[in-house]
């Protein structure tokens, strides 16, 4: 991994649509390939990726990096959450991870370089309630426990792979009456945008980062202090 990030080829943006991960991929321009639903990539079906990595793999090799950045909201207490929007929770979230590293990480392991960044949420790596969207903080701790996994295992190959944990992000897709309504708690006093985020993925692409891996980044202006 001592070469450049700009050099070293294509990051593959899962989710790219639509908020941050459209955020990423603008931002990386021509380096980025994107996969959407609207592209007819299901990032929780493993055949869907499968298909969609082999083209991938016969076009561009090995990806540099695997930023995932699918994740449906859903805002609820436990009692009030129904099978149904519990199994929409962790298959948008943890299950969209757990196959696009299953169909994507072991030919970065074979080119032994990459970086892989998982997204997810301010305060799902802290030993507290979550009183607002329990379920949707439950599938993001799997999320970082899969990440932390993966580090370890994949580290002597040369890759690494890290959480981005958002706050408050505001974009045309979130979930604005949760964040209005949370803003007073934010010590920075602002809600935060996707640009607020590209640093830490920047950071976590380039060479500066070589060493950093397992680790959870949250960028929530101080609202987990």
């Amino acid at each position: 991994m001592n070469a450049p990030a700009e050099a070293a080829g294509k990051v593959l943006v899962v989710g790219g649509g639509q908020g941050i991960g459209a955020a990423i991929a603008a931002d990386l321009g021509e380096r980025a390939v994107v996969w959407t639903r609207r592209q007819g990539i299901d990032a929780t079906d493993p055949d869907s990726l499968r298909r969609a990595f082999a083209d991938f793999e016969r076009a561009h090799g090995a990806p540099y990096a695997l930023v995932h950045s699918v994740g449906d909201f859903h805002e609820a207490p436990l009692l009030q959450t129904d099978a149904a929007t519990y199994r929409a929770q962790f298959a948008s979230n943890v299950d969209s991870v757990f196959h696009c590293l299953q169909a994507v990480v072991p030919s970065m392991v074979a080119a032994r370089r990459g970086r892989v960044i998982l997204f997810a949420a301010a305060g799902a790596n802290r030993h507290r309630a979550m009183l607002r969207a329990p379920v949707y903080f439950a599938a993001k701790a799997a999320v970082i426990q899969l990440a932390i996994s993966l580090a370890g295992e994949v580290a002597a190959a040369g890759l690494t792979v890290n959480v981005i944990a958002p706050g408050l992000i505001a974009h045309p897709d979130s979930h604005r009456e949760s964040q209005d309504r949370l803003l007073p708690r934010v010590p920075a006093g602002r809600l935060g945008t996707p640009a607020d985020v590209l640093g830490t993925v920047r950071y976590l692409l380039g060479p500066d980062a070589d060493y950093v891996t397992g680790q959870v980044l949250t960028v929530d202006g101080g609202l987990q202090m």
